[in-house]
C-alpha cells in the first residue's frame, strides 16, 4: 500500500449513486496507478472532501437527495474545499447543463456510457493542470518570499546609511571640539607655564584629561559597534544573572576609583537570580553593560538609588520568548523623544550633566535585533527609566 501511493499519480474522489459505475471508473484508474475513493452520495463526499481532500473529483450529475449540481455548489462555497476542481459524470440520455454547471465551478464533464481513453485524457489534464498551479503557487511564494528579503535588505541599508550619516557629523563634531580643547588648553600651558598651584594650570589639565578621556571613549564605542557589524552569533545558553555581577562588579571598582563624592554612593542593586537565555554571550555582555552602566551613570544626582535587572512572566510573548527590563529611578528622559532614543550618536542630555557619546543604546538595540528579539523603553524626567528587551528562552 505504501509503495502504490509513493507512485500514485493523485488522489481521485468518484461520486456515484451507481455502483457498477464506480466499480467500473475505479478499475479504469486504479490501474494508471491514480488512489481513488469512492461514495454513493453527495453528503458522503462533502464530508470526505472536507477532511481529507482529494486531488480531483469525478461527480455523478443525477442522483437522489442532492444532484451533482448542489454538491458542486456546497464544495465551491466551502473554502476547505473550493480549490478541488470538479469533473461532471452525465449520460447521453441525460438533460446536462453545460453552462450551469462551469458557472457553479465545474472544470470538466464526461459522458456514459465511459470511453475509457477520453476518461484517462480528461483526468490526466485537469491533475496536470493542478501540479502546473502548485508549481506556480510555489514559484510565486518563492518570489514574494524573496522579494520580502529585499525589501528588508533595503531597509536595512538605509538605517545603514542613516546610522553612518549620522555618524560622519557626530564623530566629527565631537571629536573637533574635543580637540579644540585639548589644542587650546595645552596652548594656554605652554604660555604661562606649568605651576601644579596655579588655579588656571589645574583647570586647564582637567579640561585636556576629560577630552582625551571622551575621545577614547568614543573611539571604544565606535569599535563596538564595528565589531557587532561584523560578528557572527556563537549561540549558547548564557546565564545572564552572573553577567550582570561581573558587570556591577566593574562599576563599584571604578566607584571605588573616583575622587569624592561619587565614591560614597551607595546602590541598592536588585538582580533577579537565575535569569538566562539562548545567545551570544559576548554580544550579551556587550548589551548588559552599557544598559546597566547607563542606569549607573543617570542615577548619579540621585538620592536612595535603585537600580533593577529582572524579567517579566506575565506577558504571552511565545514559549521561545522572555521580556527582561532594566530599571532605575534616576535622571530618566522626555517620552517625546523616545523614537530618537536608539538613534546613534543623539543625546537626551547634555554633555555638561552626565556624559556619553550616545553610542551606548544604539549597540544594544542592534545585538537585540540580531537574537530576533526587540527594544523599547519607558521614562520620565526625574523619576526614573525602564528598558524592556525580548530574548530567547535558554535551551534545555
Amino acid at each position: 500500500m505504501a509503495e502504490n501511493q509513493e507512485t500514485s499519480k493523485g488522489d481521485i474522489l468518484i461520486v456515484d449513486d451507481i455502483p457498477e459505475n464506480l466499480e467500473l471508473l475505479f478499475q479504469i484508474l486504479t490501474e494508471q496507478n491514480y488512489e481513488v475513493r469512492r461514495v454513493l452520495n453527495g453528503k458522503q463526499a462533502l464530508k470526505i472532501a472536507e477532511l481529507d481532500s482529494p486531488d480531483l473529483i469525478l461527480l455523478d450529475i443525477k442522483m437522489p437527495e442532492m444532484d451533482g449540481y448542489e454538491v458542486c455548489q456546497r464544495l465551491k462555497n466551502n473554502p476547505k474545499t473550493q480549490h478541488i476542481p470538479v469533473i461532471f459524470l452525465s449520460a447521453l440520455s441525460e438533460t446536462f447543463d453545460k453552462i450551469k454547471a462551469f458557472q457553479i465551478g465545474g472544470v470538466d464533464y464526461i459522458t456514459k456510457p465511459f470511453h475509457i481513453p477520453e476518461v484517462l485524457a480528461r483526468v490526466k489534464n485537469q491533475l496536470q493542470l493542478i501540479k502546473t498551479k502548485k508549481r506556480l503557487e510555489e514559484r510565486n511564494e518563492m518570489l514574494i518570499s524573496i522579494n520580502q528579503k529585499l525589501e528588508l535588505q533595503k531597509q536595512e541599508l538605509e538605517i545603514v546609511n542613516q546610522e553612518l550619516e549620522a555618524f560622519n557629523h557626530r564623530v566629527c563634531h565631537d571629536i573637533r571640539n574635543e580637540l579644540a580643547i585639548i589644542t587650546g588648553f595645552s596652548q594656554i600651558l605652554r604660555e604661562n607655564g606649568y605651576t601644579p598651584n596655579n588655579q588656571k594650570s589645574n583647570e586647564a589639565l582637567d579640561y585636556i584629561i576629560s577630552s582625551s578621556r571622551l575621545i577614547e571613549q568614543i573611539i571604544k564605542d565606535l569599535s563596538r559597534l564595528t565589531y557587532i557589524n561584523s560578528q557572527q552569533l556563537n549561540l549558547e545558553n548564557v546565564d545572564l544573572t552572573s553577567l550582570a555581577h561581573h558587570i556591577i562588579s566593574t562599576l563599584n571598582q571604578k566607584q571605588i576609583d573616583r575622587d569624592a563624592p561619587l565614591r560614597d554612593r551607595v546602590i541598592d542593586w536588585k538582580i533577579t537570580p537565575n535569569l538566562s537565555v539562548y545567545g551570544d554571550p559576548n554580544l550579551l555582555y556587550i548589551a548588559l553593560d552599557n544598559l546597566l552602566s547607563n542606569a549607573y551613570k543617570y542615577t548619579a544626582k540621585s538620592e536612595n538609588v535603585s537600580i533593577e535587572f529582572g524579567t517579566i512572566d506575565n506577558i504571552n510573548v511565545g514559549d521561545n520568548q522572555q521580556i527582561f527590563y532594566v530599571k532605575d529611578n534616576g535622571a530618566g528622559f522626555d517620552m517625546e523623544k523616545v523614537d530618537t532614543i536608539f538613534t546613534p550618536f543623539v543625546r537626551l542630555h547634555s554633555s555638561a550633566d552626565f556624559e556619553g557619546t550616545g553610542i551606548g543604546l544604539a549597540t544594544v538595540q542592534k545585538i537585540i535585533h540580531l537574537h530576533g528579539g526587540k527594544i523599547w523603553c519607558e521614562g520620565e524626567i526625574n523619576k526614573g527609566a525602564i528598558f524592556y528587551f525580548q530574548l530567547p528562552r535558554m535551551k534545555s
